[in-house]
């Protein structure tokens, strides 16, 4: 089966179901999903991956000095 065709597939499945508590099961489940990890390997849902930039963002803001191109470089390096 293709992913068009198992996504069809689970949409109408879903569409199916009526008891609440599988419903907020499967949001649960969609909302957790790793979305990507941070530089120390931490994984990242969607949602804590924009909160962590929009702290960078408010920090860079307030004056915060980040690291330069080369610092960031290097320290990937060492890992």
């Amino acid at each position: 089966m293709n992913v068009e065709a198992q996504r069809r597939n689970i949409v109408h499945r879903i569409l199916d179901i009526e008891n609440v508590q599988l419903l907020n099961q499967i949001e649960d489940l969609l909302n957790n999903d790793i979305y990507t990890y941070s530089t120390d390997g931490k994984p990242l849902t969607v949602k804590e991956y924009k909160n962590h930039l929009n702290n960078i963002i408010k920090l860079s803001d307030a004056g915060e000095v980040g690291y330069t191109t080369e610092e960031a470089r290097k320290k990937i390096v060492k890992k």
